[in-house]
């Protein structure tokens, strides 16, 4: 059997580079040799990928939701764009191309489409991005992760898989991290290494009330730029709750963690929801298309999050009481997390393809 050679187009943010890295991964350890990548010089998808996998710069044009002025050069500029992208594909020669969003990947689409080499796109989001809405009339498949996504692509064949996510570690191989107290209840808050704005001042708000409840231990990754303004702010935090810039080990916190607090990006959400944990999401309130919202209402629905906005009163505090309180709901809210969330999505979706084009 002929070897099948893949590439890969995505890029701009993590959330669309780490599902593609996921899936390449995947067929590497099914066998496949030829993956290369396809992005711009000098980027997020640049870094995090050539340590890993061959990478093809590319010329690529943002696409602007709804701005007429914007877009005005669009058609030249992706003209352009995809004869860089026709380049790449005639150096590589692939069987196969994998989109998994972002504006850089669009151009890769349509010269795989044009030439007739299969496409499959994975959308992240509940909220379907641009370049993947578009892209979507060249692909043969497209893979989502909720219900509520397959909307946007009305025309296509899709299939709901949970988000690809790296290999995650087990929870007992994990240490106990000694910020979470032995005989304590144990919540997580995490805004990402800018932090979580939203999160942060309701945390602050919240500090007084948090300090009375000693069998509950609380770690609070507040950001690099926010620890020190913080500190200045409030001049005392409480000695139940561990206030850090970052994370080592990140996994063994959301593996120990009975309650995690988070924004809503897809790829944060895939993993609490890989390690079946309940949450509480407060969804970025810029996100492109709100998509952020979109993304933490579906887990809600599923039962397996409490959704609050940086807009609301703050309710975060009694949120955490109200739920560590209640096992049997924490449970439910765990076990539903387990039944959304596809630790071996990656896999999956790597063995979809596989079959279908080998």
């Amino acid at each position: 059997m002929k070897q099948k050679t893949f590439l890969f187009a995505c890029g701009g943010t993590g959330g669309h580079v780490f599902p593609a890295v996921a899936i390449a991964e995947s067929l590497k350890k099914f066998g496949v040799e030829q993956i290369s990548f396809a992005g711009r010089k000098d980027s997020m998808e640049s870094r995090l990928v050539k340590p890993r996998f061959e990478f093809d710069e590319i010329s690529a044009v943002p696409l602007h939701r709804g701005s007429f002025m914007q877009n005005l050069s669009l058609p030249y500029k992706l003209f352009k764009a995809v004869q860089s992208a026709k380049d790449v594909i005639k150096k590589r020669k692939p069987d196969v191309v994998v989109a998994t969003g972002g504006y850089v990947s669009l151009p890769v689409v349509m010269a795989a489409g044009r030439m007739g080499i299969p496409v499959y796109i994975q959308e992240q989001n509940a909220v379907a991005g641009v370049a993947n809405k578009v892209g979507s009339r060249y692909a043969k498949k497209i893979f989502v992760t909720s219900a509520e996504a397959q909307k946007f692509f009305p025309n296509t064949e899709t299939q709901v898989f949970g988000n690809p996510v790296r290999e995650l570690p087990k929870i007992e191989t994990l240490p106990r991290p000694k910020e979470f107290r032995e005989g304590t209840k144990s919540v997580l808050i995490v805004g990402g290494s800018q932090g979580a704005r939203g999160i942060n001042v309701k945390m602050e708000e919240s500090l007084s009330a948090i300090a009375g409840r000693t069998d509950i231990s609380v770690v609070w990754q507040a950001g690099a730029k926010n620890v020190e303004n913080i500190r200045e702010r409030v001049s005392h935090i409480p000695e139940n709750v561990t206030l850090t810039a970052f994370l080592d080990n990140i996994y063994a916190y959301i593996g120990h963690a009975d309650l995690i607090v988070s924004r809503a990006g897809a790829s944060t959400l895939a993993e609490i929801l890989a390690f079946g944990k309940p949450s509480i999401l407060f969804p970025f309130p810029f996100a492109t298309a709100n998509h952020q919202e979109f993304n933490a209402r579906v887990v809600e629905k599923a039962g397996a999050a409490l959704v609050e906005l940086d807009s609301d009163p703050n309710d975060l505090w009694n949120k955490v009481q109200t739920l560590l309180l209640n096992e049997e709901k924490l449970n439910k809210m765990a076990q539903a997390a387990k039944s959304i969330g596809m630790p071996d999505a990656a896999d999956q979706i790597a063995k979809t393809i596989l079959d279908a084009e080998c």
